[in-house]
Parts: structure tokens; sequence; C-alpha cells
């Protein structure tokens, strides 16, 4: 069976000769005497058909045309630059007639929500599909380009990494288990065998969170790299990959659906954004000196070791308007795993990504290597080490300091596609109180 994209490509060599298409019925125009369907196979590859006389099929049928590859008339135009006249056709599944009135082109976004799985044939969420397929393949492609191995981690996992806040508790066949923050730890884990790893993987965090920024379950793409020895090594890598990704997500759009949605000239001008480092005293001395407070109602501005809340971190990064590396925040606030700045043991060697118009995009750190450290660490915020005795181990046989990332893709995303929520970039958002479709 020919594909819409294989007549295009032969396009016009094969003027006047036979084909047979399948595909939905996206659009129907009747005129007295002739019909023009647009026939769909995906989010770029459609065509205008030729029919005589009137159709009984509906919009989103499925159905087979037989006919000539004819070019358009002159002065006329369409998806592609020749039409199919059909000789004949066959209606394979056909489609009820209530399609529109439940996928309303005006429909509020509940709605979107709802009818997700019919409102995936739209244009728009069609191309976000294919936009996030080729970004996921752009951080594959980056990750290989630099000696990196994929690594496939359990969801399963019997401790905490993030926090036991946010921890979905469920029932593994009669023992106690967590669907995973992060697979950091099976990362780390594994790169004493394979050296840089990484993976892309689903995390849940269990946050009654309704923002335009959370979701209870999201893809992450995670990394952890060897031979970290200064913290300007992690940074470096950092500064790399973002650029690199961006870089392969414009070279891997050959269908140029970045163009047609909008976004190409805003993505080209992201990955020349500069990157600009900036630590959390930085940032606290950047808020009091521009008028972004603690709370706004008594004007009361962060104190020295405060944690900056995420909505006076978006107001300050967008005002920076540049890609910011916030760094070396007090350990209080950081996870036990995060090792402690030698030039000050009370900050943390911590790195977040942050985004103008979405935040951060990227967590980051340097591991803890000292066995004795990592035990006292433990001890503080009150975990049990037998619950991370595996995670011990890697100290007291060889450590590879390490340091690591985790990146929201449907953050990051959000950000490059310039959408306004997190859940109009992800096939099917999950979020406290949405389980369907």
């Amino acid at each position: 069976m020919t594909t819409i994209r294989q007549l295009s490509q032969s396009f016009p060599s094969i003027s006047e000769s036979s084909t047979t298409l399948v595909g939905w019925v996206e659009k129907i125009q009747s005129f007295p005497k002739h019909t023009f369907v647009t026939l769909r196979q995906g989010a770029k590859e459609k065509v205008q058909v030729f029919i005589k006389g009137k159709v009984s099929f509906r919009p989103e049928s499925y159905i087979s045309i037989s006919g000539k590859v004819v070019p358009l008339p002159e002065g006329k135009f369409s998806h592609q630059p020749f039409e199919i006249q059909t000789t004949s056709y066959e209606v394979i599944s056909p489609s009820e007639e209530d399609f529109m009135s439940r996928c309303p082109e005006d429909a509020s976004v509940e709605v979107t929500y709802d009818q997700r799985h019919l409102y995936l044939r739209t244009d728009k969420y069609a191309t976000i599909l294919k936009l996030r397929s080729i970004f996921l393949r752009a951080i594959r492609e980056y990750f290989e380009s630099t000696d990196m191995t994929e690594i496939v981690p359990p969801c399963f996992t019997g401790t905490q990494c993030e926090g036991g806040a946010t921890l979905f508790k469920i029932d593994h066949v009669g023992t106690p288990a967590y669907l995973t923050q992060s697979s950091q730890f099976y990362l780390e884990y594994a790169v004493p065998a394979v050296g840089d790893c990484y993976c892309i993987y689903p995390s849940f965090r269990a946050e009654k969170s309704h923002t335009r920024r959370h979701l209870t379950e999201f893809l992450h793409a995670e990394t952890e790299w060897s031979g970290i020895l200064k913290f300007d090594d992690h940074l470096d890598k950092l500064r790399h990959m973002v650029r690199g990704i961006l870089q392969k997500f414009l070279d891997l759009d050959t269908f140029d659906l970045l163009g047609k949605f909008g976004r190409r000239k805003a993505i080209e001008e992201y990955s020349k954004m500069e990157i600009v480092t900036m630590t959390h005293r930085q940032a606290i001395e950047y808020c009091r000196q521009h008028g972004i407070y603690k709370h706004d109602e008594t004007q009361t501005h962060f104190a020295d070791r405060d944690d900056i809340p995420e909505a006076q971190e978006r107001k300050m990064i967008d005002e920076i308007g540049k890609i910011v590396l916030l760094t070396k925040f007090p350990l209080e606030h950081k996870s036990f795993y995060m090792a402690s700045d030698p030039e000050d043991p009370s900050y943390s060697l911590g790195c977040d990504v942050e985004v103008p118009g979405v935040g951060e995009v990227i967590g980051s750190g340097v591991r803890v290597s000292d066995e004795k450290e990592l035990r006292q660490r433990l001890k503080d915020q009150g975990l049990k080490e037998e619950e991370y005795k595996e995670y011990i181990d890697l100290r007291k046989y060889g450590h590879g300091k390490t340091s690591g990332m985790g990146l929201g893709v449907d953050r990051m995303l959000t950000w490059l596609l310039g959408a306004y929520s997190i859940r109009e970039v992800v096939t099917y958002p999950r979020y406290p109180g949405r389980l369907f479709p």
C-alpha cells in the first residue's frame, strides 16, 4: 500500500500513475457534481482527493481510495502539489456523525482533557505527538553521541529517593513498595559496569498540585556521569548537554514540523541563548535588589538560607531572560545524597537548570562519595541505613566520583513548544483527579 509521503517524495515523476491509499477522512467539501476529501495518514501526511458525485461516509471514517496522481491546477494550493482523482473507494470503517460535536475547535481546556483520545487526531495534538517523538530521539541521539549506555530501570522500588512526602506507596505482592520518584540510584549502580549511562523512564510524585508545571506521572531523562572531580566538570556537562539536545532537536526536524507549529525560530534562539551561573547566595541578593519578596503582602525579604519558592524563582528567571544554572543551595534543602561544597560544607554541590517562562527543567548535582559522610547524612535526615545498604556499598567498593541530572522531558517541551501548561504537551496527562482516558 502506498503512503502519501512516498507519493510526495516521488512526485512529479509519478504524475498520471495509479495508486491506492488508505487513511482517515479529515474534511469533506461537497458540491453538486463532485466532492473534495482531505485524506489523512499522519500529522503532516495529508492529500486532497477528488471524487465524482456525492459520498456517504462522514469525517473520521477510515477509507481506501484508488485513482490517479494528478498535478493541482495552476494557481490552486493544497497539502500536496498534487491530488488523487478517484476511480473507486471503499469505506473500511465508518465514523459516527457526532465527532465534531464531541471535539469542537473552540472547546474548553477541560473538554480537551476529557476527550484527549479523540483530540489527538486534531492538527495541534497530532503535531505535538510527532514533535514529542522527535524530541525524545534528539535526547537519545545526544546521549549516544557522548558514549553513554541506556539503562532500563524498575518502576517499583523499596526506598525513597527524593522524599517521603510525595511517594506513591503500593503493595508489591505482599511487600511494601513505592513507585519510583527517580531512577538515579539504579543508574549509579550501573556506572561501575558500563561507565556513563542514562535512562528515559517515567517517574511518579504523589503531589496534590494543580499547577501548570506539575504532574503525578512524568517522563524523566536521567544521567549519571563518572569521573566528576570538580564541580565545574559537572556544570560543563550540563552546558554541553542543553545546547547539544536543542541542536539535535532542530537537526532532526526534517519535515519542519517546528516551522508549522511556529516554534522553529524560538528554539533556534534558545539554542544560542546565554547560559549564566548564579549561586543561591547571589539569587537571594538578586531578589532583595529587585523587589522579589518572600511575602508580597508584608514585603518581607528572603533570609540568607531560605528556599526560594517556585513563583518567586520563575519571576527572577523571567527577568534575567537567560538560561540560568542555579547552584550551591543550603544543604538542608537538598537530599541526603547531594555532595557538600568543600569551600563551605553547609552548602551543596547542586545545580538546577532554569529557563524563562517555565523555571526549573533540570535538577542535578554531585553525589556524596564518602561512606562516613553518607551514613551521617542518612542519620541526619532520619533514614534507616539498612534500607540503603546497596547505595552504601557503592561507597565501600570504589566510588566513581559521579554526578547526575534529571531532565523533565515534559517541562522542557512546554518551554520549547511555547505551551502554557505541561498538560498540553503530554499525551495522556496524569494529575490529581485525572486517570482517564
